[in-house]
């Protein structure tokens, strides 16, 4: 079962995506978690709250599955897993960064360059062709690919294959 504070969560991701963090109201996110405005409230001390938390829990999340992950294959399919199965929340990461305090886009930073580095440790002995600026563009390119993919609305049922294939072929080209 769905806590209210998860279900605050998957529906202001839903309304950031859909109007942008800055055209949506606490009341609009109450009313799409079926609570009223002033609720929210007693789980997120404010909207800013609401997508820091977003944001973080993310981030966090990525960081552990990609500690996990043996190898570049799994890296790749633990991303295009999110940004097809998690749309709205990698579109509102992508578009929203800028909403965030100053103190947060930091730590933000900071773990997102962690998270390059794994990627970078495991296409690095794959990629003996390129030096390690290369491979910073290489890795860079390859994410903004996957992560702005969410903004794009497609029918494509093989959305997922089609994004796991290029990814492929960007880190092994």
């Amino acid at each position: 079962m769905t806590s209210r504070r998860d279900l605050l969560l998957e529906r202001a991701a839903g309304l950031f995506a859909e109007k942008g963090f800055h055209g949506v109201g606490i009341d609009d996110i109450g009313e799409a978690a079926g609570i009223t405005g002033p609720g929210v409230y007693r789980h997120f001390a404010s909207k800013q709250a609401l997508l820091e938390t977003l944001i973080d829990t993310t981030m966090d999340r990525m960081l552990e599955l990609a500690e996990q992950s043996e190898d570049l294959d799994a890296l790749v399919e633990l991303h295009v897993d999110l940004v097809t199965q998690q749309q709205a929340l990698i579109s509102v990461w992508v578009r929203e960064q800028s909403a965030l305090a100053e103190e947060v886009r930091t730590s933000l930073r900071a773990r997102m360059r962690r998270y390059e580095q794994m990627w970078r440790d495991r296409a690095g002995p794959l990629r003996p062709d390129l030096g390690k600026q290369e491979l910073d563009l290489l890795v860079g390119a390859t994410l903004a690919m996957l992560n702005t993919s969410s903004l794009i609305e497609s029918p494509l049922p093989e959305r997922r294959h089609v994004l796991r294939r290029l990814a492929h072929a960007t880190l092994r080209a």
